[in-house]
């Protein structure tokens, strides 16, 4: 499907960069996070999202990206994936989110939201540390963050997964302790499971 949306190429892009190679081909493959589907605790936490500016950070495919859209969001979605973004520029034509859906190519290492644009910020399955105070900084007055990734017990069932991206058990609620707390959950995993969702912690917070 040719599409007719735009990708904004960001300067951090750089040629040959090992991290969109790897992303890129498993997007050709037709993997996706989660199989594509919003977890059911994300989608939980519905009620609490009203519209306005939203930035999908690692977006991928765009799966949350488009269920955003959904509920009345304007969207930034923001990957590595070249990819990743094509397709999701398929799905957001195809659901005729095109107008409010933006595609930003960018390198999370470097990239970072202006200050005070969001209404809402969603993270999932990514963790960068560094990136934190710049997403604090990118919320409005009363703005959310919605965050869940992975915590250490993914090494029990993947020990190849890398540590460092890997957070801690009750890290996520300890760095956003200063702001309003509307959520939380962490679901350890337990001899016998195989689901990645019990490797996770989530949290909800409103900036205040």
């Amino acid at each position: 499907m040719v599409t007719h949306m735009s990708i904004t190429q960001h300067n951090s892009i750089r040629p040959g960069s090992v991290d969109q190679a790897r992303w890129d081909q498993r997007y050709r493959e037709g993997r996706q996070p989660g199989q594509g589907e919003i977890s059911a605790w994300v989608q939980a936490q519905g009620l609490y999202l009203a519209g306005g500016m939203a930035l999908d950070v690692a977006c991928g495919v765009g799966r949350h990206s488009l269920w955003l859209a959904g509920l009345g969001y304007e969207v930034d979605a923001v990957d590595i994936s070249l990819v990743g973004l094509q397709k999701l520029a398929e799905g957001a034509e195809g659901r005729g989110y095109a107008d409010v859906i933006h595609l930003i190519h960018a390198d999370l290492s470097y990239w970072r939201p202006d200050n005070e644009h969001y209404d809402l910020i969603l993270v999932t399955r990514f963790l960068d540390r560094s990136l934190w105070p710049a997403l604090l900084a990118a919320l409005k007055p009363e703005g959310l963050l919605c965050y869940r990734s992975f915590h250490v017990d993914m090494l029990k069932l993947r020990p190849d997964f890398s540590s460092e991206h890997l957070l801690q058990p009750g890290e996520l609620f300890d760095a956003f302790i200063g702001l309003k707390t509307l959520a939380y959950e962490e679901r350890r995993w337990h001899a016998g499971q195989q689901a990645y969702g019990d490797c996770t912690s989530s949290i909800l917070v409103r900036k205040i």
